[in-house]
């Protein structure tokens, strides 16, 4: 596919895309992020290593890592972007990566965007397209193939080596989005993705473990490339989902990065609101795109709270390679928990405070009202969720994790199953890793974890009052 040649109709197609865009108030398309055509980045689960979209990344990886770091399309200077070990002052655009904020999904959306470009010209495809590693599917928990092959440029050994091994896989509740994709506000959606957007990195390990190396591993792009999409199917859900576009200070956020000629470009948020109509592509399988507009103010019709019920008086809490079990006495809150439990508000169980010295290497299965000697399954009614350390709560990791992260769990379930067979709630959390086998495997800590405070809460919704 050759678009150095553009046909007048191309030529008018744009020409009107780029007066929308300044009608509609987004910034106007610059040439870099115009094309004629739309891409469709694939579900790497349908594709082989003999498919284009991997022969030619491959060979923009080998050709990327030829590159000196010193210019920006090279292998190490684009990683870098995302985060690196190297002090700063830094080259531009260095350690810029967002987590725990409500730019997540947005920086990352345009890193992909560039990241793309100039793989499509290192690799000479310019027909080329992201694929995606769609996680959530049972059939696609395990690394990727052609990322185990230790003749190809996709592979490094700096990953567990289980999944590596084509053994490893991701459990079910690693890769749980759905207390994400219940949310309907975009500030509680945006955090709580990061979640099981976490765990797979943590759970891949090596390289991927960890902010400052992460982006060194190739399946990290079609890893981020998933929870993209997932973006747009949070969107497509509607019932009031909507980006936060009645944020100033979200909208007019500026990122520098660069394309494939290496030229420094900047982006908004107002930039990459349609990824279809401004960045020129969908996902194969996903719902019609949502198009939102930056001269639009769009207020969600609900205003979600976090009330908390009982705050746990407990020490703070140390976990390493050991299971940990606290107990729970609800006291004079029982009577109000139950209820919750069976209502249509969700109940969550708040962790906060939490932090390592330096990154531990696992990810925590956490359940509430495990029986006593009752041993722990994915399947088990009591399991609540799994998290892990990435991009906050590691403190070594200055530039990213000096914060220490808040994780949220609904508990309905747990909760209404204990108390129906007069069970405690006491909670469990359990250092987990990759399934071996199908199986749990015993994990080994790299570090202390610590969680400062429990909390039961209730997430209540309310109709958002008529602006005055």
């Amino acid at each position: 596919m050759n678009f150095t040649k553009w046909s007048r109709r191309q030529f008018l197609l744009t020409s009107t895309a780029v007066a929308s865009a300044s009608i509609l108030g987004d910034s106007l398309l610059r040439p870099s992020t115009v094309s004629a055509a739309t891409f469709t980045r694939m579900d790497v689960g349908n594709l082989t290593a003999s498919s284009s979209q991997i022969v030619s990344y491959a060979k923009a990886v080998t050709a990327m890592k030829a590159l000196p770091s010193t210019d920006p399309r090279s292998w190490a200077y684009q990683a870098a972007i995302h985060g690196t070990l190297t002090p700063c002052p830094c080259p531009t655009s260095w350690n810029t990566c967002e987590h725990g904020t409500a730019y997540f999904w947005s920086w990352h959306r345009m890193y992909l965007y560039y990241f793309e470009k100039i793989v499509r010209k290192m690799s000479g495809d310019y027909g080329w397209a992201l694929p995606y590693w769609n996680w959530q599917l049972t059939s696609e928990r395990t690394l990727p193939p052609m990322f185990r092959s230790t003749g190809s440029s996709l592979y490094t050994s700096n990953r567990n080596p289980s999944m590596n091994a084509g053994t490893g896989s991701l459990s079910n509740s690693t890769v749980d989005c759905s207390v994400a994709m219940a949310d309907t506000a975009y500030s509680d959606a945006v955090l709580d993705i990061q979640g099981p957007h976490g765990n797979v990195h943590v759970t891949v390990g090596g390289w991927m473990a960890s902010v400052p190396t992460s982006a060194q591993d190739p399946i990290f792009y079609l890893h981020h490339a998933n929870v993209d999409r997932l973006w747009n199917i949070w969107l497509a859900q509607g019932g009031g989902r909507v980006d936060p576009l009645s944020d100033a200070t979200w909208k007019a956020k500026t990122y520098t990065f660069f394309d494939e000629n290496g030229h420094a470009v900047t982006m908004t948020d107002c930039d990459v609101l349609r990824a279809a109509q401004q960045l020129n592509y969908t996902y194969q399988g996903e719902p019609p795109q949502v198009n939102e507009y930056c001269l639009r103010i769009i207020l969600p019709p609900w205003v979600w709270q976090i009330v908390a019920i009982l705050r746990l008086p407990i020490p703070e809490v140390q976990v390493n390679s050991d299971p940990v079990t606290l107990p729970v006495n609800l006291g004079d809150k029982l009577a109000q928990v139950q209820k919750l439990a069976v209502s249509s508000e969700r109940l969550l169980l708040v962790l906060d405070g939490v932090y390592a010295e330096t990154q531990p290497g696992i990810t925590y299965d956490v359940y509430m009202g495990l029986p006593a000697g009752t041993a722990s399954s994915p399947d088990s009614p009591f399991l609540i969720g799994t998290f892990s350390l990435f991009g906050l709560g590691v403190k070594n990791e200055m530039s990213h994790g000096a914060k220490p992260a808040t994780f949220r769990f609904a508990i309905n379930r747990a909760v209404t199953e204990a108390l129906r067979q007069k069970r405690n709630l006491n909670i469990t959390i359990i250092p987990s890793g990759p399934l071996v086998g199908g199986k749990p495997s015993r994990v080994q800590s790299k570090a202390t974890l610590h969680i400062g405070s429990i909390t039961v809460a209730q997430q209540t919704q309310t109709a958002r009052k008529p602006a005055k």
